[in-house]
């Protein structure tokens, strides 16, 4: 369980410079038509903010505790 904590925050930086990249592809070819509506980029756009962010901040937790438990 432990490993899988460390990796999950990976994972979602991961799949969401994915969604990043997708949603730049369509912004430049608005003929491959995956996402419509201006509505829907923005809310996008604020999921992904909100989830590299929470990434990162568990990332950085960990590697605190890490940290701490070398210390003692």
């Amino acid at each position: 369980m432990k490993q899988f904590r460390a990796f999950l925050p990976h994972l979602c930086i991961a799949l969401n410079l994915t969604l990043v990249l997708v949603v730049i592809l369509d912004l430049y070819n608005p003929l491959l038509g995956m996402f419509k509506g201006i509505v829907f980029l923005i809310l996008i756009g604020c999921c992904i903010l909100s989830s590299v962010a929470t990434a990162i901040l568990l990332i950085r937790g960990q590697r605190r505790a890490a940290r701490r438990s070398r210390r003692l």
